[in-house]
């Protein structure tokens, strides 16, 4: 659905029904009426909580797939309609926390308010008088039918796509009258979401904003109440603030006195979190961060999630201060320097088995999954039954590539080990496919019992940019699932407009559909009325895994050769190490 021009914007405001609501947002009356009116509350949205900067808790309520695929086409639609202020520097495209501190630099005044309970303040009521009225002017069926989807137990959750936008519409009557009451008291006023900051250059702080009390607080005038409280908002009174320029002046988390900056303390932290690293090593400085100076729980991979936290804020101070920054750039030395040090403990990703003869990893989530389907087809036919190998699963929230795959071979070489440890490669990466392999040889010995290896070309395949899935013959990839999804083959679909040769469906991605070799498809193939018929990787893998449906009888006969291969190496290893007991005893 193209939400680029006017035309569509303006089919939209003529929706008249729930039937054509949801035709409209690519789905289907009744998928939205067993979604939205059918099923559970507690399965429409997950809820769990992160830590906010002070400490607290913030209750996070993320839809589930179907729900947010809805309330992402209508955020892309809204936004369309959305006529940004220059006062509003959240949740719009161009803008930043920099846009908004960037006005507010070399005040002689700042004054920070905070909205309480931004989004649960926003309730269904708010949200479905706002479809009633301009710019859209729906019927009482259509405002109740897009607010119902924009809601969750009565009020915008903090997690949908649509939330930001909406918060911006709402606030649009609070933006105006702060907006002539700036201009009124010669303010400068600006909003990120349910942060307000006013400046200004007058000597004094205007009595219209508010009085300094003998404790030194602030304490707003009934004005500028009155103005909040009537646009149906509240003031979380303990984060009112107001600073002179003889004092640290900040606006959404950056210091504005002389220019937008990243406060002392942040880069101080910084700095401290690469020194422990280059002092003691990735892996002591990454327990001590956690274990004292983080609330956040000892994570999964302690080391992995320390090295991207320091990532992560010196990309934050470059945005911020800028890429010719001296700070920026010494960071960006220090941290280049630690880099090809990174330790992932390998051996830490898993718990092995008793009597296992190797543990493979391979570069993709579901591909053990598939492996541990066709061993356990093989193993039923009285073959490689002598294979006794562990395939490990990676934890939903870890992140693997062939990178990140490679960076422990690199790593894990220099440890001992008791176990064969195997990381299998895909044949989609060139530049890995040279890495991983020595010679003609599709393997390569790193020592210390680990190997990497790239997976075999099946004889079925003319092409050599193979992943796990094209081991499978055609027909089982066009096996469709209970649902009716399937994989998808780049092949099937004319390169220039994304259309299916034989069926009426259209692949979104151009660049996927022109692919030089037959590129597994597993997301962004819609029918014309909007409906998704790929099949996820994911679920192709589990389907198989618990044969289910059409797939409990299928061929893996192509997956021999990975096997043999599997074979050889763990054939080698054992060889060698007979070899090390008979020179050590001799």
């Amino acid at each position: 659905m193209d939400t680029g021009n006017g035309n569509i914007l303006n089919g939209f405001t003529d929706l008249k029904s729930k039937a054509e609501v949801a035709e409209y947002l690519g789905g289907s009356l009744k998928n939205l009426s067993y979604v939205f009116y059918v099923l559970p509350k507690e399965k429409q949205y997950k809820t769990f909580s992160i830590t906010k900067r002070n400490g607290k808790k913030r209750t996070i309520n993320a839809p589930v797939s179907s729900i947010r695929l809805y309330q992402k086409r209508l955020a892309e639609i809204l936004s369309g309609f959305y006529k940004r202020k220059p006062c509003v520097h959240g949740y719009a495209k161009g803008c930043s926390i920099k846009s908004n501190a960037k006005i507010h630099c070399r005040k002689k005044w700042v004054v920070n308010i905070d909205l309480k309970d931004f989004f649960p303040s926003i309730h269904f009521g708010r949200v479905r008088g706002m479809f009633l009225s301009q710019p859209f002017e729906f019927n009482g069926t259509v405002a109740t039918t897009l607010a119902q989807i924009c809601c969750f137990e009565g009020a915008l959750p903090q997690g949908a796509a649509t939330s930001p936008i909406i918060s911006n519409f709402i606030c649009r009557r609070l933006d105006n009258d702060l907006i002539s009451f700036a201009k009124k008291h010669r303010l400068t006023y600006s909003r990120y979401a349910d942060d307000i900051t006013f400046s200004t250059n007058l000597p004094a702080l205007p009595e219209s904003v508010g009085t300094i009390a003998s404790d030194g607080s602030l304490e707003l005038s009934d004005d500028l109440r009155r103005l909040i409280e009537k646009n149906s908002f509240n003031i979380n009174e303990s984060k009112i603030r107001y600073s002179d320029r003889h004092n640290r002046q900040e606006v959404t988390g950056l210091t504005v006195n002389e220019k937008t900056n990243v406060r002392r303390t942040y880069v101080r932290r910084v700095r401290a979190m690469l020194h422990a690293w280059q002092q003691y090593g990735l892996k002591d400085a990454a327990r001590e961060h956690f274990e004292k100076y983080s609330d956040k729980v000892m994570p999964e991979y302690p080391e992995l999630t320390f090295s991207r936290i320091a990532t992560g804020r010196i990309r934050f101070i470059r945005q911020i201060k800028g890429p010719d920054d001296h700070v920026y750039r010494n960071m960006f030395r220090q941290i280049k320097a630690l880099d090809a040090s990174i330790k992932l403990d390998l051996p830490a990703f898993f718990n092995t088995p008793d009597g296992c003869n190797a543990v493979v990893l391979c570069e993709g989530k579901t591909d053990g999954l598939h492996l541990q389907a066709a061993l356990r087809y093989f193993i039923g036919k009285g073959e490689f039954t002598g294979l006794k190998i562990y395939f490990h699963r990676y934890p939903d929230k870890m992140d693997i590539n062939n990178s990140i795959l490679y960076k422990c071979c690199e790593t894990s070489v220099t440890r001992q080990s008791n176990i064969l440890r195997i990381c299998l490669f895909d044949r989609d990466d060139r530049t890995f496919m040279k890495k991983c392999r020595e010679g003609d040889s599709l393997y390569k010995d790193w020592g210390n019992r680990l190997y990497s290896c790239v997976l075999p070309q099946p004889e079925h395949r003319d092409f050599s940019e193979v992943c796990i899935e094209h081991f499978y013959s055609d027909e089982v990839l066009r096996t469709k699932s209970p649902k009716g999804r399937r994989i998808y083959l780049s092949n099937e679909f004319d390169p220039g407009t994304g259309k299916h040769l034989s069926e009426d469906l259209t692949c979104r991605k151009r660049t996927d559909a022109s692919c030089c070799y037959p590129k597994i498809i597993d997301s962004g193939v819609f029918k014309p009325n909007g409906d998704n018929v790929a099949l996820s990787k994911n679920d192709f893998a589990n389907l198989i895994f618990n044969r289910e449906g059409d797939f409990a009888d299928i061929s893996f006969e192509h997956f021999r050769p990975v096997f043999e291969l599997l074979s050889e190496i763990i054939e080698k290893d054992g060889a060698l190490k007979e070899k090390l007991r008979a020179s050590s005893s001799a």
